[in-house]
């Protein structure tokens, strides 16, 4: 049996193994770490909004794999993974609480998420 550190560790090693889904404009892989900050400055609904509204960045695809991690983790509470908006949807009508549970997880999930996501050939010029 796991503790939700080794899923967050486990859930975020598999999705970078698929880090091709985070590149941003301009081939970067930041795009993990930006989510982040997003949702610290807008909330987990204002940053999950601004993702589905600009897929081509990958944002979206970083909420994608946040999504996977609660489904994993059964800390979805019910509000149905499979579909972003969907989630959207369901988490906007949800209690304070839910959507604050959510959020802190999803954060703690980013954490090894950014960790994992390889650097883009962008980032290793500026090094």
């Amino acid at each position: 049996m796991t503790n939700y550190e080794q899923q967050r560790a486990i859930d975020a090693c598999t999705a970078s193994d698929n880090a091709d889904r985070f590149i941003g404009k301009g081939g970067s892989k930041k795009v993990a770490s930006k989510v982040a900050s997003m949702i610290l400055a807008n909330g987990f609904i204002g940053a999950m909004a601004f993702a589905i509204s600009n897929e081509r960045e990958g944002h979206e695809a970083v909420f994608v794999a946040i999504l996977e991690h609660l489904r994993k983790s059964k800390l979805d509470y019910g509000l149905g993974t499979e579909d972003c908006r969907n989630f959207l949807r369901n988490l906007s009508e949800a209690p304070s609480d839910v959507l604050r549970a959510v959020t802190d997880e999803s954060l703690a999930y980013l954490n090894y998420l950014r960790r994992f996501a390889k650097p883009g050939k962008d980032e290793e010029d500026e090094e």
